[in-house]
């Protein structure tokens, strides 16, 4: 508290009380606050504004500075007065670093004026106030910061350098906030640069009526934010396209003669008289008619060996942008070739080759309208007829020349070659006298090549003879140089050649014979034994061969013949066999076929596992043969079991010792180890019952002899077998 001293010599009593009662009440209302703003909060956070609010602290006003993208660093200075402004950067509420944007008794303000996505931080400052003069809080302050909310104006244009002539420009909006409003809840305004209406659509497209660069802005606006961009397009003017004949060229007419020809073209084509264009005005040219001819020059010149109408275009490309595409535009003009006043199909001379003998050549042409007409025929003659006769003194080539002018002044001129031969050496090789049918084909070589081959048997593509029929053939060959010709001609013949064939390679039984033919009557016959008749009889196996001769052709033929002999089956004699063996038979022979009567594909060696008679019988060459055979297959193995105990103790279990299995019983004795013998029988199926004399015998080891027979390969064979034998009660 600020203490008063007031002097009270010349004041009464209850005048100086009352004076010190007001200055205690006015001391007390200035005091400095001590409790600061709190609990600040931000609402209604957009791109350009946003607002504060907050918990007022003890004193009767506050005071708020605001700075951009750090924390305030000013601090408000007692009895000072701060202009403010709620518009943030407002000239003259700035202090230092910061502006002062609130100063009230109030806990809220909105603040205007910020900028997108950027981050600010505030201060409070409680103060009292008391006739003007202000002390601020001297126990801290509120602080707090905020980032405003963003908003991004973007859009894609399809193709940015485009022609006048149907261009069509697609904007594709590509706006964003960060706050989520979607693009369709945003409001756009599209201004296309050319002072057209404006457009509100999200997107937008637009075709321009006149050329030009064109700045096209995009303002994308939601609640508390605005923002635009701007994206240049251009529309480009194609060039005024127009070309003429060079008029300083002599000749040089829309119209023109054939062969003689020349048309120089000037290209007149210009830019419009546009300053904008200026960037645009490189461009580019493409000439052609519809006979082929080409260029890129900016003129063009050209000539045809074509008559008729010849149609010339002009393309002119004007730049859209560099590196870039070019705005076309065309113009077509036509002009005439005449017709030729003479071409080769016009001139007619009687022939082009002729003998020295009598040669005479008419020379003509069909040309028309014709004023003048002269002929050159080579040996240094010449004639002005349209029609004229020439004969040549001596042998060779002439070149003659038709030249003629028509009524349009133009010149035609042809020139060809005639011929004038003696006689030709004509002459072909490669032909014999004779030939077998079916030699190989044969090459005939003329000895002046370009002529004809005629006749049977001759191929007039390649001058082949093919000898493939018998007989006499005659072959001429042409030559012909223009109407001289001479013909020679040669004579062969084509002798039939034998076939016969003397059949396949066969069998010969012994003791018989086969007869062999040559069936190619009329000729002259061999054979390998010296033999010459048509026929040979033979009866032992060997190679055989034959032949048929018609004077130089001859053809031969061979035959194999093996000899086989009558097969002797023998399958064996009649066996039985034990069960689970098998007998294998087989019959040799070297040539037919077996059958079984069994209805089995076995060959010629089989192995039979089931009982019964088999008979095989063998097709042969020579004869048909059989045998048989009777198997008697067991039903189980021919094998003997002896036991080694057994207990005659009358459970009837084992009571007394034989052998088993399949065998033939011969006999069976038994001893005790004293070599008495106990026990003998000879009767199949009678074993010892472990008794002598009725009683049983004592435990112990016994011996027995068991002789038996075993079938083995079609007979019972003795065999015999020994051993101990344990009697058990």
């Amino acid at each position: 508290m600020t203490s008063i001293v007031v002097s009270l010599y010349t004041v009464r009593k209850s005048t100086v009380l009352l004076f010190l009662l007001g200055m205690l009440c006015l001391s007390a209302a200035a005091q400095t606050p001590t409790v600061h703003a709190s609990s600040v909060s931000f609402s209604d956070v957009y791109c350009n504004e946003v607002t504060i609010s907050w918990t007022s602290g003890d004193g009767d006003n506050r005071l708020m500075f605001m700075r951009e993208g750090a924390a305030v660093d000013t601090l408000p200075q007692d009895f000072q007065v701060y202009a403010v402004d709620s518009e943030f950067g407002a000239p003259g509420s700035k202090v230092k670093n910061s502006y002062a944007v609130y100063n009230g008794t109030g806990n809220s303000v909105t603040i205007s004026g910020l900028k997108k996505s950027t981050t600010y931080h505030i201060a409070i400052f409680e103060y009292n106030n008391n006739s003007g003069t202000e002390y601020y809080t001297s126990n801290g302050y509120a602080t707090a910061s905020q980032k405003t909310e963003n908003i991004t104006a973007n859009f894609s244009i399809d193709t940015k350098y485009q022609c006048l002539d149907g261009n069509s420009f697609t904007f594709t909006n590509a706006s964003s906030n960060s706050f989520g409003v979607s693009m369709a809840a945003m409001t756009y305004e599209w201004d296309f640069g050319d002072k057209s209406t404006i457009v509100t659509t999200q997107n937008a497209s637009y075709s321009y009526s006149t050329g030009g660069i064109f700045d096209v802005t995009l303002t994308a606006k939601t609640i508390g934010c605005e923002t635009d961009t701007a994206i240049r397009d251009t529309v480009v003017v194609p060039w005024v396209i127009d070309f003429e004949l060079d008029t300083s060229i002599q000749g040089n007419d829309t119209i023109q003669c054939f062969g003689d020809n020349s048309f120089d073209i000037l290209n007149l084509s210009a830019p419009p008289d546009k300053p904008i264009y200026g960037l645009y005005d490189r461009t580019r040219s493409f000439w052609s008619t519809d006979r082929g001819h080409s260029g890129s020059a900016f003129n063009f010149d050209f000539n045809s060996s074509d008559p008729g109408e010849i149609r010339v275009k002009l393309i002119m490309g004007r730049l859209v942008s560099p590196g870039r595409s070019y705005c076309f535009d065309s113009t077509e003009k036509v002009f005439t070739i005449l017709p030729p006043t003479l071409d080769s199909s016009m001139v007619l001379p009687s022939d082009t080759a002729m003998c020295l003998t009598d040669n005479n050549f008419t020379f003509t042409h069909t040309a028309t309208a014709v004023q003048d007409t002269k002929w050159y025929f080579g040996d240094g003659d010449s004639s002005d007829q349209n029609q004229a006769n020439h004969t040549y003194g001596s042998a060779g080539a002439y070149e003659y020349v038709c030249q003629v002018v028509d009524t349009n002044g133009c010149i035609g001129e042809v020139s060809d070659t005639v011929l004038v031969v003696q006689i030709p050496n004509n002459y072909f090789t490669g032909l014999s006298d004779e030939y077998c049918q079916g030699d190989p084909i044969v090459k005939l070589q003329p000895n002046l090549p370009g002529g004809e081959f005629r006749g049977s048997g001759i191929s007039t593509t390649d001058s082949t003879f093919s000898p493939n029929t018998p007989g006499t053939f005659i072959i001429e060959y042409e030559y012909a140089i223009g109407s001289c010709r001479d013909t020679f001609y040669d004579t062969t013949e084509v002798l039939a050649r034998p076939n016969f064939n003397l059949g396949p390679d066969t069998i010969i039984c012994g003791g018989t014979t086969i007869t062999l033919s040559i069936d190619s009557p009329g000729y002259a016959y061999s054979w390998d034994d010296g033999s010459t008749g048509q026929t040979r009889v033979v009866n032992s196996a060997g190679n055989y061969w034959g032949r048929a001769t018609n004077g130089n052709c001859s053809f031969s033929d061979t035959i194999d013949i093996t000899g086989v002999q009558l097969p002797d089956p023998n399958l064996g004699n009649d066996t039985s066999i034990c069960g689970g063996e098998f007998v294998t038979v087989s019959i040799q022979a070297d040539a037919g076929t077996i059958v079984w009567n069994d209805g089995s594909p076995a060959g010629f060696s089989r192995e039979i596992t089931e009982s019964g008679t088999y008979i095989a019988t063998v097709n042969h060459p020579c004869g048909v043969v059989s045998d048989t055979i009777n198997v008697d297959i067991l039903p189980t193995a021919c094998e003997i079991f002896i036991p080694n105990a057994f207990s005659p103790n009358d459970d009837f279990l084992n009571e007394v010792f034989y052998p088993q299995g399949l065998f033939v019983f011969t006999s069976m004795q038994v001893w005790n180890e004293y070599g008495e013998q106990l026990f003998e029988s000879f009767d199949e199926g009678k074993g010892w019952d472990g008794k002598v004399n009725g009683e049983v015998c004592p435990p112990g080891t016994y011996y027995y002899l068991i002789r038996y027979q075993l079938p083995e390969g079609g007979t019972y064979v003795k065999k015999s077998a020994s051993g101990p034998v344990f009697l058990i009660w």
